[in-house]
């Protein structure tokens, strides 16, 4: 016994294994939770085939030449959709490189692991930087990574974006760290998660960056007394739009160019989509039991006791002062996703197009995974308590994982239904189908008119045509000027050829390629792609080859002083 003890006190202790003992053990527990719930395409989530569609859009633009300038011509009956543009494909990259050698089933599942691989890393690592305690970081990186909302996002809804998303904040704040109270002149530590956020999900962008300015507003005191570190955030901010320019600027010139789903569903604005009551209550305090035949959204029972733990630490600090700010914002993220908040109501409708409050819970998550953390690591100070403790947290959360998993297997029969196959009532695997132009008038409409080629006035008469991957042919016989209407989706971006001559495309009146034609002859259209998405494209690597040689020649200076 008095061994044992002597091995936890040692390891305990040493500082140089407090790292290499989370890393071995986010690993265990990443296998263990794939291994329980098993690979995510056998029972894919509400959203899992829309992301697996663009990301097999991705591989498929790498493997016949078409990236970056590509659209999923395979999406909708092949009437095409540029989801590139509304939902970056930066991050898929590497490991649609790995689907080119794999399949795209198995590099989603190597994605998924490695998303939690990182997420713990970089929680961990942004803990032990602010808060100066391994301890505090270990149980912080578990309760994160391994949350119920974070189980949710990944296996009931296949939610790519937020996952993405979840794995990236830790690096945001503790960028804003540096900005408020660290070294400033790590600015580029903000800029980098900011940008890896942006590439991630564009809503858990905005929701960050609102509740960033909350955090300012508490923090505006000593920041004006530092007018450089308000500096280095401005600076911070323009090379986070640098490096993005690539997703920015086209979705810009896209949203400009037409008016889509997204801006006319009412069925996902948040008024329509709050958390009722008893709901919100099985959300704090799932994780060990769940309810039956209901889906619950919320944080879990490891994560909630802290709201009352945190009474049992006493002493001003300015590290509490932020444990509190957060478990405070937290607190009331609960309650905006609640019936209880006025969504409906200005200026709330402001973010309506957030879709659902219950977003919200990714960054309760992450305060109060913050909250725990550093709760429990100043109320078990002891070694002993403190290696107990990270056991009884560890045992813990592999309960959760293995009861998420059995609740999650009773309700996939309801979205195995929804997403059984492609069709109408999931728009084609585009679910919502939030970017399909808003002319466009459902899926059904898409279904009854078929790959027609439809000629306005009657003048023009289509020969032999069909589609080689991403071009679309035609012979075309004209007696007098006429439109063709095309079974193609408008995007801006879009060249018709006719007879190497390239014609005008616009929006028909159902939201369709429209194309001029006024003598016979061969016609191909396919998507080219804008000058923005191209210069964007330029911007964006001189960005990021500008700041990694900054931060380079930076080490460099100061591995010399």
């Amino acid at each position: 016994m008095s061994t044992v003890n002597s091995f936890i006190m040692n390891m305990a202790g040493n500082g140089r294994y407090h790292f290499r003992i989370f890393f071995i053990v986010l690993i265990l527990l990443s296998f263990y939770m794939i291994w329980i719930f098993g690979p995510a395409y056998d029972r894919p989530g509400y959203d899992y085939y829309f992301h697996l569609k663009r990301f097999e859009a991705l591989i498929t633009a790498l493997r016949e030449g078409a990236f970056p300038d590509y659209i999923n011509y395979t999406a909708a009956l092949e009437y095409g959709y540029l989801s590139k543009v509304f939902y970056s494909d930066i991050i898929l990259v590497p490991f649609a490189v790995l689907a080119l050698l794999t399949g795209s089933h198995e590099a989603c599942e190597a994605m998924l692991f490695s998303m939690t691989v990182l997420c713990g890393v970089f929680m961990y690592s942004a803990m032990k930087t602010v808060y100066k305690s391994s301890c505090a970081a270990f149980l912080a990186g578990i309760l994160y990574t391994f949350s119920v909302y974070r189980f949710y996002d990944i296996y009931n809804r296949g939610a790519l974006g937020e996952i993405f998303a979840f794995t990236f904040i830790p690096l945001v704040f503790l960028g804003l760290y540096h900005i408020v109270k660290g070294d400033c002149r790590k600015w580029y530590v903000i800029a980098t998660g900011f940008s890896l956020l942006v590439f991630s999900h564009v809503i858990s962008t905005v929701l960050v960056s609102v509740t960033i300015v909350i955090i300012l507003i508490f923090y505006c005191k000593p920041l004006t007394r530092e007018p450089e570190r308000i500096r280095f955030l401005m600076l911070a901010g323009i090379v986070t739009l640098a490096i993005t320019a690539v997703y920015i600027c086209p979705l810009i010139e896209q949203m400009q160019a037409n008016t889509y789903r997204y801006e006319t569903n009412d069925w996902t604005l948040p008024a329509n989509a709050k958390i009722p009551l008893d709901y919100v209550f099985w959300g704090l305090i799932c994780g060990f039991y769940y309810p039956e035949d209901i889906t619950i959204v919320g944080i879990g029972i490891l994560l909630t006791p802290v709201i009352f733990i945190r009474f049992f630490v006493r002493e001003k600090s300015e590290m509490l002062k932020s444990v509190d700010i957060g478990l405070f914002i937290g607190l009331f993220y609960i309650f905006a996703s609640s019936r209880l908040f006025p969504w409906g109501r200005f200026p709330f409708t402001l973010l309506s197009f957030i879709q659902y409050p219950g977003r919200l819970y990714l960054l309760v998550t992450f305060f109060f995974a913050v909250a725990a953390g550093y709760c429990l690591s100043k109320i078990f100070a002891g070694k002993k308590a403190r290696f107990i403790t990270a056991a009884v947290a560890l045992l813990c959360t592999g309960t959760v994982i293995y009861t998420h998993n059995n609740n999650f297997g009773m309700m996939h029969v309801h979205i195995g239904e929804t997403n059984k196959e492609p069709g109408p009532g999931n728009f084609f695997y585009l679910n919502g189908a939030e970017y399909v132009p808003d002319r466009v008038k459902s899926a059904y409409y898409i279904l009854s008119r078929g790959d027609s080629i439809v000629s306005m006035n009657g003048s023009a008469k289509v020969g032999k045509h069909g589609r080689n991957r991403n071009v679309l042919n035609m012979e075309l016989y004209v007696q007098n000027p006429d439109s063709l209407e095309l079974p193609l989706f408008y995007y801006k971006g879009y060249t018709a050829e006719l007879d190497s001559r390239e014609l005008p495309v616009t929006q028909s009146k159902h939201g369709l390629v429209q194309i001029p034609v006024d003598r016979s002859g061969n016609v191909k259209v396919y998507y080219k792609g804008t000058i923005i998405q191209k210069a964007s494209c330029c911007i964006s690597i001189l960005a990021i080859f500008a700041l990694c040689i900054y931060i380079l020649q930076r080490k460099r200076k100061l591995s010399k002083m």
